[in-house]
């Protein structure tokens, strides 16, 4: 070794310079450095190979899905898998980097089933429904910009996109009205639920002192209101319809910036020269992902509902008892004008439960005996919040 001949230069007894010390131990080092690194080197190839093995088995499975008429797409068996996963990891793996590692194994084995799958989403390129889409499905996935975000409906009820991306509720504004009254008219079943954090950034090819006007959408405006009147009290803010658009303004004005995603500073080659400017750290929104597919249980579910209840005295009432009585736990509800009588109302709710589940099912049929109408919009797994 390197350390053993340098040592050997030098009479036996006598006391080693301190310059020769380091080099030895500089030497040792790089040499155990080499030794680690060409370990990770065969692991990594072992993993690579390991993937190729993975991708076959996949392919298999998507072959004799397509010969059964069976979804690619099985989020409850993904669901299985990194839940297995996680239970075995008693090492030093954050739970979290398992959970997006093996999100890009899925994203990967399902465009191996089936070449790309087509996602339609709230555009334009650059919004957060392009970011959450691309999240879940994956960068291999096509992605359709689409405007109004209810025609995202008719784009999978057509079939010229497999799955729809729609944003449902936002832990600042609340539920999105006219999303949720475009699933009382589509067979379309929610199959999966998305959160996504909103971070808005100050996006601009100038420094602060520069910027002369700031786009973006009227929302957006709103939720950044103390962090723009603290620096940028007396700049110009100009209302556009998307955060995409303002950032495109950005990208071809002279002396302007935008309020938007990261991912549209990216697309458009703004940097961003404020990080995470908006009023509430917490601000997030929350996507359905739509599709004809129906999932089994993962034993962490969410069942949607539509019920219109009788117009009596202690209806809703007596409904919120048939929940209590099977147990089941109620996370949401939000009720919308009917649009078939005045001051009738019909109600949506959230149920922590799958339709598998026995006390759902005997809790549904209980609710069609005291309500006028009961419209399952889907179970799917709860999303990581």
């Amino acid at each position: 070794m390197l350390h053993n001949t340098t040592i050997s230069r030098y009479p036996v007894g006598n006391r080693l310079p301190d310059t020769v010390i380091l080099n030895v131990f500089s030497e040792i080092t790089a040499l155990e450095l080499k030794e680690l690194r060409d370990e990770i080197n065969r692991i990594d190839d072992q993993l690579l190979r390991l993937l190729h093995e993975r991708a076959q088995l996949s392919k298999q499975v998507g072959s004799l899905k397509a010969d059964e008429g069976s979804d690619i797409h099985v989020p409850h068996r993904e669901y299985e898998i990194i839940t297995r996963l996680i239970k075995q990891n008693f090492g030093i793996y954050p739970e979290d980097a398992i959970e997006k590692i093996w999100a890009e194994i899925f994203s990967a084995s399902r465009n191996v089933q089936i070449p790309k799958n087509r996602i339609a989403y709230l555009g334009p390129v650059g919004s957060f429904g392009h970011t959450a889409s691309d999240a879940f499905f994956g960068p291999k996935a096509e992605l359709i910009p689409i405007t109004p975000q209810t025609d995202i409906f008719t784009e999978v009820e057509t079939g010229r996109a497999d799955f729809g991306v729609v944003a449902i509720e936002n832990s600042v504004h609340g539920t999105v009205r006219d999303v949720l009254e475009r699933f009382l008219h589509t067979r379309l079943n929610i199959c999966a639920e998305i959160y996504q954090p909103i971070k808005h950034n100050l996006i601009s090819r100038f420094p602060l002192s520069k910027i002369q006007r700031i786009y973006s959408h009227s929302q957006t405006f709103a939720q950044c209101r103390l962090w723009l009147n603290k620096f940028m009290k007396s700049v110009e803010q100009i209302e556009v319809v998307s955060t995409s658009d303002a950032a495109q303004r950005a990208a071809a004005e002279p002396n302007s910036a935008a309020i938007a995603s990261r991912l549209a500073s990216e697309i458009y080659e703004v940097p961003i020269i404020a990080d995470s400017i908006m009023d509430d750290p917490d601000n997030t929104t929350r996507f359905f992902v739509i599709g004809n597919q129906t999932y089994g249980k993962t034993g962490n579910d969410c069942t949607s509902i539509f019920f219109a209840i009788k117009d009596k005295i202690g209806a809703l009432y007596e409904m919120l008892g048939v929940l209590d009585k099977h147990q089941l736990n109620l996370s949401k509800i939000a009720s919308l004008p009917s649009r078939t009588k005045p001051w009738e109302y019909i109600f949506y709710a959230d149920i922590e439960a799958h339709t598998d589940d026995e006390n759902v099912r005997f809790a549904l049929e209980s609710l069609e005996d005291i309500c006028r109408n009961v419209k399952i919009l889907g179970s799917y797994p709860r999303g990581e919040k």
